[in-house]
C-alpha cells in the first residue's frame, strides 16, 4: 500500500522526494504553486524537476499536484474562470515536468447559480483545459467537497455528471475522507457504504485518497481537518477505510493538520498501526 502525506517543495520538488521516505511515506504530495494565489509563482526549474523525477524512480515514490485553492472552474466570474483555466494549464505541465501523475483539483463554486449550471460550467472549462494543454501522462482528479457554501462535488452524482464527457485518463477523482463525512455523504459508523465505492463509474477514475480526521462532525459541511484519531471520524473508521480491499491499490495522502513536517512520521506509523489490526 502507498501511504504518504502533503508536503513542501519550498527547497527543491527533488528534497521534498528526498525527505518522503524519511517520513516512512511511499508517496507524497506537493502543491503546483502558491495555494493562496496565482500570480507570482517561481518558474519552473527543469533542473529541479529533472532531479526529482529522478528521485522517484530512485525511491519507488509516486506523487500528485494539488491546484491552488483559489481556482474556481465553475465560476460565473469571467476573469477568475479564464485565470483558473490557464493555471489549470500551467499545473499540467509542472506535474507532467516533475513526473507525477495527476494534478487534485477542487470543484468549484457557481456562486449565485445553480448546481446543473456550475456542472456545465466545470464541463466546458475542463475541456478548454485538455484543448489547451500539451502535458502527456497527467491526469485531472476533481476532489469531492464539504459542501461550504455553493460548492459542487460534494454529491456523487455532481462528481460523475463533471467527468463522463472525459477518458478516464484525462479526468479522474480524488476522495477526501473528511469531505465526504463533512458533507454527510460517508458515516463514521460505516465508512465502506459510501456510495463512490460500489460506483464501477466512480472507482474507474479514482486515483488519489486523502486520509483525513474531522474537526467538525458528520454532516457540518465545513472543511476542518483534524489528526488521525483525534476527531469525529475517528479511528476506527480510518482503519475500516484503510483496509477496505476495493482501495489497496489507490495512494493514500494525508493532509492533517502538523505543526510541523517531521511530525507525518508519526501520523504515518498511527496509519499503519491501524491497518496493522485485526478486523
Amino acid at each position: 500500500m502507498r501511504l504518504g502525506c502533503h508536503l513542501s517543495v519550498a527547497k527543491g520538488f527533488w528534497q521534498a522526494a528526498e525527505n518522503a521516505p524519511k517520513l516512512g511515506a511511499n508517496c507524497f504530495q506537493y502543491f503546483t504553486k502558491n495555494p493562496r494565489g496565482f500570480r507570482g509563482a517561481k518558474p519552473l526549474d527543469p533542473v529541479d524537476a529533472a532531479r526529482g523525477r529522478e528521485a522517484l524512480r530512485r525511491l519507488d515514490l509516486v506523487a500528485v499536484g494539488h491546484t491552488p485553492y483559489l481556482i474556481n472552474l465553475a465560476s460565473p466570474e469571467d476573469e477568475l474562470y479564464q485565470l483558473s483555466i490557464e493555471a489549470l494549464v500551467q499545473d499540467l505541465v509542472i506535474a507532467e515536468a516533475r513526473g507525477t501523475y495527476a494534478v487534485v483539483v477542487h470543484c468549484g463554486k457557481p456562486k449565485g447559480e445553480s448546481a446543473a449550471w456550475g456542472v456545465r460550467r466545470m464541463q466546458e472549462a475542463l475541456a478548454a483545459v485538455l484543448e489547451k494543454s500539451t502535458a502527456q501522462g497527467v491526469t485531472i482528479l476533481l476532489e469531492n467537497t464539504a459542501g461550504q457554501g455553493s460548492e459542487i462535488g460534494t454529491h456523487l452524482d455532481e462528481l460523475l455528471a463533471i467527468a463522463e464527457p472525459f477518458p478516464k485518463e484525462a479526468v479522474g477523482f480524488c476522495f477526501d475522507t473528511q469531505h465526504a463525512f463533512a458533507a454527510g455523504q460517508m458515516t463514521a459508523e460505516h465508512p465502506e457504504d459510501y456510495a463512490g465505492f460500489s460506483e464501477p463509474a466512480y472507482m474507474d477514475r479514482l486515483l488519489a485518497i486523502h486520509l483525513n480526521d474531522s474537526l467538525v462532525p458528520f454532516g457540518a459541511r465545513k472543511d476542518r481537518h483534524a489528526l488521525i484519531g483525534q476527531g469525529y471520524l475517528g479511528a476506527d473508521a480510518i482503519r475500516r477505510i484503510l483496509r477496505d480491499p476495493r482501495l489497496d491499490h489507490i495512494p493514500f495522502y494525508l493532509e492533517t493538520p502538523v505543526e510541523h513536517e517531521a511530525q507525518y512520521a508519526d501520523e504515518i506509523r498511527t496509519c499503519r498501526a491501524l491497518l496493522a489490526q485485526a478486523s
